[in-house]
């Protein structure tokens, strides 16, 4: 009866431990900043950190493959982008067995900015979402979008 009863509760820790290993959170962890650069100009920041082992898909991706990480800032106001978003690093490319694709992916933490000059410094604000997806070597995230609204604050 003791075997039995000692085999029932591995065999519950285990499972605890399976479930726990997986995770129910998301391995993308978001976050916005807004950062004035001097009087008139800016930059949004979106910094991103993804669990071990998991990679967040690039931004420019062929067709029949996951979603891309898009940007979209369109509901801002008061300020007007300039140029391209930079990034921290560069994306990796590789083979992705899942899709049958060469994609690019970022792993680790990876910083996005895209600066802007303010045109109305008494309503400026960044406002948008980022849509993305990623995937480890066993399974995928659905498509997510962080959403951010950060006032734009002119000292």
């Amino acid at each position: 009866m003791k075997k039995i009863l000692t085999l029932i509760i591995a065999v519950i820790g285990l499972l605890g431990f399976t479930v726990a290993a997986q995770g129910s959170g998301n391995p993308f962890s978001w976050r916005a900043n807004v950062k004035m650069l001097n009087a008139n100009e800016g930059e949004v920041i979106l910094k991103v950190s993804i669990a071990s082992g998991w990679h967040l898909y690039g931004t420019d991706l062929p067709k029949g493959g996951p979603k891309p990480t898009v940007f979209d800032l369109s509901k801002s106001k008061g300020v007007k982008f300039i140029g391209k978003m930079a990034t921290s690093s560069k994306p990796e490319t590789k083979m992705d067995e899942m899709f049958n694709l060469k994609l690019t992916y970022w792993t680790g933490t990876v910083t996005f900015r895209q600066r802007f000059k303010v045109t109305d410094r008494a309503n400026a604000r960044v406002e948008g979402t980022v849509g993305y997806m990623g995937c480890n070597d066993y399974t995928c995230s659905p498509p997510k979008t962080f959403n951010f609204s950060k006032p734009v604050i002119i000292k």
